[in-house]
C-alpha cells in the first residue's frame, strides 16, 4: 500500500512540475512571430499547437472527416488507407497509411 501512495505522489509532483513548462523550445521562431502565427490560425478556426518534432502547426478540423473516400483527391485532408475514410484533422503528424491521388497504399511518416 505504502508502494502505491509513494507512486502516487510521484505521479502527481512530476504531473504538476510538467505543467510548470513553457511551451517554447530552442527553435522556436521568436515570440511575436508565434503570436502572429497563433492569431491567424485561431481566425481561420485552427488550433496552434506543439505538433512534429520541430514546432507548431496550425491544426484544423476538415469537413469531410469520416467520409469514404477512395483517393487524396477525395478529402479535404488525408484519405487514410485503413478505413478508407478522410481524416478528421489537418495536418498529421506521426506515421500512418494513406491513398494516393491513384487509389494506391503508400506508408508516411510526418515529424
Amino acid at each position: 500500500m505504502f508502494r502505491s501512495i509513494l507512486t502516487g505522489t510521484m505521479f502527481v509532483s512530476l504531473a504538476t512540475l510538467s505543467a510548470c513548462q513553457q511551451d517554447r523550445m530552442p527553435d522556436d521562431p521568436p515570440a511575436a512571430q508565434m503570436r502572429q502565427e497563433k492569431a491567424e490560425c485561431e481566425a481561420k478556426g485552427g488550433s496552434y499547437e506543439r505538433a512534429g518534432m520541430f514546432g507548431h502547426a496550425c491544426i484544423l478540423q476538415t469537413k469531410d472527416a469520416g467520409k469514404s473516400c477512395n483517393r487524396e483527391s477525395d478529402c479535404e485532408g488525408i484519405c487514410l488507407a485503413k478505413t478508407r475514410t478522410c481524416s478528421a484533422i489537418t495536418p498529421m503528424f506521426g506515421c500512418f497509411s494513406m491513398l494516393d491521388d491513384a487509389g494506391k497504399t503508400v506508408e508516411l511518416c510526418i515529424d
